[in-house]
């Protein structure tokens, strides 16, 4: 884990709020660019909400993440600099601040006067858009705070804040203005003068991975067009997911932004929904998968049924089944005995809404002996409860209401990070193999 964490960083381990539980610098950055980059901007919005999640483990103090420029490695940062922490994580000027002191202002002034002018005409052009004010004052409702975007319109209803970028804007502009917007009821819409289809800066990354991976261009070419059809026109460029997981080169169109769907409650903006077609594909992809491995899950669970109701074994089949799931990437024990027969019983017979391999008389015993007695498997068990739709079937057989005092007292033990109650994985690969149907809710 944590391919994009760099290798020795002042903040190494970090305290979650939300969980309790210390984790690893690299853990936490793990090794997803996209996620990483939608972490740095939830970590600034966090900040600014006073609601941070993540802190120094060593002094309590909320961090963000930033990079360096350097082959796109991550680090954690403190909020604050007051000498409290053994950690120092701010010094000299960064790499970004030092960009941002030798900024063209002369060339780049000229360049974001003029993409202002083009944005204004197409927007004046489009009868779908109305009260346009360029560099207008856009004041909060409630805060009494305000930002000056570049250009501000209304649009079906929605205002949007039209922001240029043109070279470096501070992860902790993005993020202070998508909340602002986002506050207001508002749209953040970022513009660019180009997007680089190779390498690309961060800022540019940072807007493009925040956006379901679109981006939006501002050209006279694109200016022209929206004057001739009358239609505010823009140069779209996005990513759209393959198959296995990949992703493909950039594509990049004309089109109009009244063809675009507006998020105001993420703050997106898009042509093409990456998310919404990579969730696709994942789907599509494990139902299939599904699929071809029916034969094989019926047949680890009728030869196991049989070998819990009996505790014969079956020393044939039981050979074939080790090598049909080592074919999978999935080894099982040498001999039957060593499975871990306490979970699996737990979750046939929350699969089957009966008892399997023990010889209780109903149902809500198994549940009682999960917590306490196998409650490092409670979150496998949970997930069965929903993927099988047996709550209703606990709540019938809980007549005496223990079994909901114990629920409400679990709950509040996980929220607090309680480590009796830290999850077991050990047995992931053989679960994902046998149950997929508790996985079918995790993102892509």
């Amino acid at each position: 884990m944590g391919r994009f964490a760099v290798e020795d960083p002042e903040v190494a381990e970090l305290l979650d709020l939300s969980t309790g539980r210390c984790e690893r610098h690299a853990d936490v950055i793990g090794d997803d660019y996209e996620k990483a980059l939608q972490l740095r901007m939830q970590l600034q919005t966090d900040l600014r909400r006073e609601q941070p999640r993540y802190v120094c483990a060593m002094c309590m103090t909320p961090v963000y993440l930033v990079s360096r420029p350097e082959g796109r490695k991550f680090f954690f940062r403190h909020s604050l600099e007051d000498g409290r922490c053994s950690a120092v994580t701010r010094g000299l000027l960064s790499q970004d601040e030092i960009d941002a002191r030798k900024y063209n202002g002369a060339k780049e002034s000229w360049l974001h006067l003029e993409m202002k002018s083009w944005i204004a005409a197409c927007l004046h052009a489009d009868p779908r858009f109305s009260e346009v004010v360029v560099e207008g004052r856009w004041t909060g409702s409630f805060s009494g705070e305000w930002r000056k975007p570049d250009v501000r319109a209304s649009y079906g209803g929605i205002r949007v804040a039209f922001e240029i970028q043109l070279s470096t804007t501070y992860i902790n502009v993005i993020a202070q203005r998508r909340e602002f917007y986002r506050q207001e009821g508002g749209l953040l819409f970022w513009v660019f003068a180009q997007f680089d289809i190779g390498a690309r800066r961060l800022t540019q990354e940072d807007v493009f991975y925040n956006n379901n991976r679109n981006a939006f261009v501002v050209t006279q070419v694109t200016r022209d067009e929206s004057l001739r059809q009358r239609r505010f026109m823009l140069e779209c460029i996005w990513a759209e997911p393959t198959l296995g997981g990949g992703v493909s080169e950039l594509r990049c169109e004309l089109v109009p932004f009244d063809a675009l769907t507006l998020d105001a409650g993420t703050q997106r903006a898009y042509h093409f929904d990456f998310d919404r077609e990579r969730d696709r594909i994942a789907k599509e992809v494990r139902e299939r998968k599904m699929a071809r491995l029916k034969p094989l899950r019926d047949k680890f669970e009728a030869w196991y049924t049989a070998h819990a109701t009996t505790s014969e074994d079956d020393n044939k089949t039981w050979g074939q089944l080790r090598r049909d799931c080592a074919g999978e990437g999935v080894a099982l024990p040498e001999y039957p005995g060593m499975l871990p027969r306490g979970l699996l019983n737990v979750l046939y017979s929350t699969k089957h809404g009966r008892v399997i391999g023990w010889d209780y008389s109903n149902f809500i015993q198994i549940a009682h002996h999960v917590e306490p007695g196998l409650r490092q498997y409670l979150h496998y068990f949970r997930a069965a409860l929903k993927a099988f739709e047996r709550a209703e079937l606990i709540r019938s057989e809980d007549l005496s209401g223990k079994w909901a005092a114990k629920v409400a007292e679990y709950k509040a033990r996980i929220a607090q990070g309680d480590a009796a109650y830290k999850a077991d994985k050990t047995h992931d690969a053989l679960v994902r193999l046998l149950f997929p149907e508790l996985f079918a809710d995790e993102p892509a």
